[in-house]
């Protein structure tokens, strides 16, 4: 079935008649940009609180632009279009929002939690108004030849000027990031929006950034994104092979299932196994993060401290990377779920999993298109890797803009073709 990645292109025509065009696909270029976390940083080192701390040459001012043309592109299409179209997107979202709300008000700083959460609903609001006012065509293009640019900067910047592009023990790339791991998270989540972009018709350019993704990965060596994006690859294979041979219930069971066997083989038989193949059973010490955040968050289970409170530098997590110090700066708990946990509480980890398994598990049994489908990979690939980081709780990040833009994409798509269908019925009617 012709899914809405591979939907025609629209016509010369109907691109110009696009309201405010050049700012829309201003707003997406920049939107990647700071949700990617991609700039051009100063050299620095791997491994302190530096690289938390680096500064970005003009930075500030840019974010300030960007919240400003966040709230104005809001106030444009709410004007025009209502919230019916922003709410159908952003639905699964909601009760995560609510979680984390309610944590900002009872938790131990309440004004930081509040900034934390706003900021991840501009986040959220910008993918969902650029897809909502973009055709399918346009934003698809726009996003693709951005990411498409970013990873050709990084391999130019690494190889070309290593002071920059790499970290200063030499060799482990960076690119356009502030570390290796950054870089690993990004170019897998590029890949997986490029190998999606791939059509017979057009596929030799996807496919070279799919290769200089791929490169980022490996010379990065950030090997929990490597892990990750080999286990969501092979997840979309499965869901792609399911979705088109077996119902929606049966689909969906068997998913979770699958992800119950491995949740229960990874943390309760590979530790027993690498113990005795004489490796390291603590996934490099992060069972003792684990255990020691988790002991720390269990003071406040149901609402948690807050947005941010667990999955940033913070009075909380100050005493607790002091604590950790002989494994290097862990000012986070490693691990997605335990900082949904910390900041919202059992309702933010619930709706934090609820949202990806929607995503990643549900929604492609519900819907037959490209779009949706990649979001899931995006979906999946959050839980995979949030296993053995943080990254994205509630934070500005990339996977966020990346499932929430799809997954409007898929949406936008379904409204076009029932006003082209509409259109058509009303031409055979005014024959007839």
């Amino acid at each position: 079935m012709p899914g809405v990645m591979n939907a025609p292109a629209t016509t010369p025509k109907a691109s110009k008649e696009v309201a405010w065009k050049p700012f829309w696909v201003a707003l997406l270029v920049m939107s990647v940009i700071l949700f990617s976390g991609a700039w051009l940083f100063q050299p620095s080192t791997f491994g302190g609180v530096d690289t938390l701390q680096t500064d970005k040459i003009g930075g500030v001012p840019y974010q300030y632009l960007l919240w400003s043309m966040i709230i104005l592109g809001l106030c444009l299409h709410v004007s025009r279009a209502g919230f019916d179209f922003l709410a159908r997107v952003l639905m699964p979202w909601i009760p995560f929002f609510l979680a984390g709300l309610a944590a900002s008000i009872f938790g131990i700083t309440p004004f930081t939690a509040l900034r934390s959460l706003v900021l991840w609903t501009l986040c959220m609001i910008s993918a969902a108004v650029i897809v909502a006012e973009l055709p399918v065509a346009i934003s698809r293009k726009a996003l693709f030849r951005t990411v498409a640019t970013i990873m050709l900067l990084s391999v130019l910047i690494s190889v070309a000027v290593p002071a920059i592009g790499q970290h200063a023990n030499g060799g482990i790339w960076r690119g356009v990031f502030s570390n290796k791991n950054a870089l690993g998270w990004i170019a897998t989540l590029c890949m997986l929006v490029c190998a999606g972009m791939c059509t017979r018709e057009r596929w030799k350019f996807p496919v070279f950034v799919v290769a200089l993704s791929i490169l980022c990965i490996l010379m990065s060596g950030s090997k929990g994104s490597l892990v990750a994006a080999l286990v969501t690859l092979g997840y979309l294979g499965l869901v792609s092979f399911l979705r088109s041979r077996v119902t929606v219930a049966l689909g969906v069971t068997t998913l979770l299932l699958s992800l119950l066997s491995i949740l229960i083989f990874g943390f309760f038989v590979l530790p027993e196994v690498l113990a005795l193949l004489g490796k390291d059973p603590t996934f490099t010490g992060r069972t003792f993060v684990w255990s020691m955040y988790l002991n720390s968050m269990m003071n406040t289970p149901f609402l948690g401290e807050g947005p941010g409170s667990y999955t940033f530098l913070s009075e909380l997590t100050l005493p607790l990377a002091l604590r950790l110090s002989d494994l290097g700066a862990i000012v986070t708990p490693h691990n997605a779920f335990l900082g949904a946990f910390g900041d919202a509480g059992i309702f933010g980890l619930l709706t934090f999993s609820g949202v990806l398994i929607y995503l990643a598990m549900v929604a492609p049994f519900l819907r037959a298109d490209r779009a949706t489908l990649v979001c899931a990979g995006v979906a999946f690939f959050n839980m995979a890797h949030g296993m053995v980081e943080t990254h994205e709780v509630y934070a500005t990040g990339f996977a966020w803009f990346l499932m929430v833009f799809l997954r409007g994409m898929a949406l936008r798509q379904e409204q076009e073709e029932n006003s082209a269908n509409a259109a058509a019925k009303d031409v055979v009617h005014t024959v007839a």
